[in-house]
């Protein structure tokens, strides 16, 4: 007759090291549960698998657990320190709700706890795992006990972690084991509580001591077969079909050899599944006698007449070969490979590397993929629990485009010159491409005048000449119009003083008119210089939008000016004139105003006003003895040759012309007289 007792609680409550020392004193063997589902944590962790998915879970088989002097060994490898570590505490509780996982251990569990006096701990022995024992207790503390407890024990351990985040971790812990949906933390409806909170451990180790006494104290003496220790006890592997076995090679032929696998006979292992390598004719060149082999049961004919073990290395062979996929998927490291075939889905390629068949993406290839290609590239995933990878000739070259792309953007610095590729061009600005790098040029920057649309000056492919303004974050700024003559510079490199040039009026000033002479190029004709006639005025005589033909007088590249002159294309009819007061000029009446007469004389434009042209005794008006185009003499009594002011008066020609024929009448009549000709005459002549 054996005795068990079943001993619950959450993480922290001290279930481990209280038990340990339990047992000790009742002399049971002490099985520590949570050790085992660390145990399997630890291994599901290493294998890398979907923790949630219970269908990665097929390693179950192939786990042999071992205690031997209180530590647990994971297929031969003591991880009783392994099992403790803060990666594996984390995801225990996840890995214990899967179903596959439960049943194993439940199996292993129960056959343990038959084996004798035992004192089993967990999370549910006494509700799931041992639901009849004899003693069920249900050891509890706070929280901040349970922390306090833990956050000591991996201090003495040297883990450095603070009280609040091993706090946190219980919470999370006791939250994950409480509601997970299988074998959920919770008391046995018989299970006594036992709040440890308070309490040291040799109090509750005399606590609990006294409660399975009290319990099955009567069965305690009575005698039984049991095991007072974990020594040796081992969650040991059936044989079975697709199981990882070794065994040592008892007999060798040229297409079989024999393997001893401590069954009720020897396993056989045929040729074609030796090894991967068609060309192999003989076993006897491929393993000897005594060597050990390790095979996959592929076929056990335990009940039929042949009795035999089936054998093979395939699967083995291609999981070694996956795992070197996995370590080049870990390292990045590059491979080539060669295009097989297209998936029937259409959507990718076959690839082969070494005898390994990979997947490719169609997205991961070049956009031309033929059947025999040779690619380089990496493999981005790598399963060899599945015997899946995947290769990806992009990821490889978009990191290589990416290590010369900063290496080029390492040589690039602020005004430098570099030419490059348009490759994009956006309603605000194009990007130009050198080797690997891209710059963004923006509309402003492309040329000094105004553009409209990018596609008017620029087009994809186009080969453009670049300034780098700056760079920042990896993003480059750039110049096209640093590089280009400005508008200025392009009109006076075509254009010198003394060259005539049509310009277009765009603005009146009031020292002058400003002309556009090219596009952003602007010059100005000052008042000064637009006509030589003072009295002209331009204000009136030019709108804006005008053309007007102009001469370049002056070029000042250092205040970037250019000056214009109209007048020195023109004549300058006053430059020819000599007249001065009192000279007779042959007239041309041009117009008849009501202040008098126009005229054109000396070859200028002069003008007779109407007191000057009449005398007393002429009746009517001006027009009554002169017309448009009558040519008359008159005397200069008004000359400015800068004011461009000519003014001549008809009257004193006249008066002038009597005095001469009164003088020729006093010369032929002697005429001694004391009276002149100006006493005549003097009324005239001062008009």
């Amino acid at each position: 007759m054996s005795i068990q007792v079943a001993i619950d609680g959450p993480a922290g409550s001290g279930k481990s090291s209280i038990c340990k020392l339990v047992a000790k004193k009742l002399n049971f063997t002490h099985i520590d549960t949570g050790a085992m589902f660390r145990a399997i944590t630890l291994y599901a962790l290493r294998k890398k698998i979907d923790l949630d998915d219970e269908a990665s879970y097929t390693f179950l088989d192939d786990v042999s657990l071992c205690y031997k002097n209180n530590k647990i060994y994971l297929n031969g490898e003591d991880v009783s320190t392994l099992i403790r570590e803060a990666n594996v505490t984390n995801n225990v509780s996840q890995v214990s709700k899967v179903k596959a996982v439960r049943t194993k251990m439940l199996e292993f569990e129960r056959q343990l706890a038959s084996s004798g006096n035992i004192l089993m701990d967990g999370r549910d022995i006494g509700s799931v795992v041992l639901p009849n024992a004899d003693v069920k207790i249900f050891l509890t503390a706070s929280v901040k006990a349970r922390a306090l407890r833990r956050h000591a024990e991996l201090k003495e351990k040297g883990k450095d972690i603070s009280l609040e985040q091993v706090e946190q971790e219980i919470i999370k812990r006791d939250e994950l084991d409480s509601t997970r949906e299988i074998a959920p933390l919770k008391k046995a409806d018989d299970a006594i509580l036992v709040d440890t909170t308070n309490m040291t451990i040799d109090e509750v180790c005399e606590h609990i001591i006294k409660i399975v006494k009290d319990k099955v104290g009567s069965k305690m003496s009575q005698e039984v077969k049991e095991i007072t220790s974990m020594d040796d006890v081992e969650f040991g592997k059936k044989l079975r079909k697709g199981q990882i076995v070794k065994g040592k090679v008892v007999a060798v032929d040229d297409n079989v050899c024999y393997l001893d696998l401590h069954e009720f006979t020897e396993g056989q292992i045929y040729l074609d599944h030796f090894t991967l390598d068609k060309t192999q004719t003989s076993l006897k060149y491929l393993v000897s006698v005594g060597d050990e082999v390790e095979v996959e049961i592929t076929e056990i004919k335990e009940g039929d007449a042949s009795g035999e073990i089936l054998c093979s290395r395939l699967r083995l062979l291609r999981q070694a070969k996956y795992q070197e996929i996995v370590k080049l998927a870990e390292d990045k490291k590059p491979i080539e490979v060669v295009v097989k075939s297209a998936t029937k889905d259409g959507k990718g390629y076959t690839v082969s590397y070494d005898g390994v068949d990979m997947f490719m993406p169609k997205s991961q290839g070049p956009r031309e993929t033929k059947v025999g290609d040779k690619l380089t590239g990496i493999v981005i995933e790598a399963n060899p629990t599945r015997n899946r990878a995947v290769f990806s000739s992009r990821v490889y070259a978009d990191s290589i485009f990416e290590e010369n792309k900063e290496a080029e953007l390492a040589n690039i610095h602020e005004g430098d010159t570099l030419e490059g590729e348009v490759v994009r061009i956006l309603p605000f600005a194009c990007f130009v491409k050198f080797n690997y790098v891209q710059g963004m040029l923006r509309l402003p920057e492309i040329s000094h005048t105004y553009i409209e649309k990018i596609e008017d000056v620029l087009k994809v492919g186009d080969k453009v000449s670049v300034k780098v303004l700056s760079i920042k974050n990896g993003k480059i700024l750039l110049s096209r119009k640093a590089l280009l003559a400005t508008p200025y510079e392009q009109f006076v490199l075509n254009h010198k003083v003394g060259d005539k040039i049509k310009a277009k009026v765009v603005n009146k000033l009031p020292y002058g008119i400003l002309l556009e002479l090219a596009e952003n190029v602007r010059g100005l004709l000052h008042q000064s210089e637009y006509s030589w006639n003072p009295n002209d005025n331009y204000q009136s005589c030019v709108v804006v939008g005008d053309e007007i033909e102009v001469v370049i007088s002056k070029i000042d590249n250092e205040k970037q000016r250019i000056s214009l002159s109209r007048k020195a294309m023109l004549d300058n009819p006053w430059s020819r004139v000599k007249a001065k007061r009192g000279d007779i000029c042959d007239c041309k009446i041009t117009e008849i105003t009501e202040d008098g007469l126009k005229v054109t004389a000396l070859g200028v434009d002069g003008f007779i006003p109407n007191d000057s042209i009449l005398d007393k005794n002429d009746k009517g008006k001006v027009s009554d003895y002169y017309a448009v185009g009558d040519e008359v003499k008159a005397v200069v009594f008004d000359i400015r040759p800068k004011e461009w002011v000519l003014r001549l008066s008809i009257r004193r020609y006249k008066a002038l012309e009597e005095q001469k024929e009164m003088q020729k009448y006093l010369s032929n009549e002697n005429d001694d007289s004391s009276v002149t000709i100006g006493d005549v005459y003097k009324d005239i002549l001062n008009k």
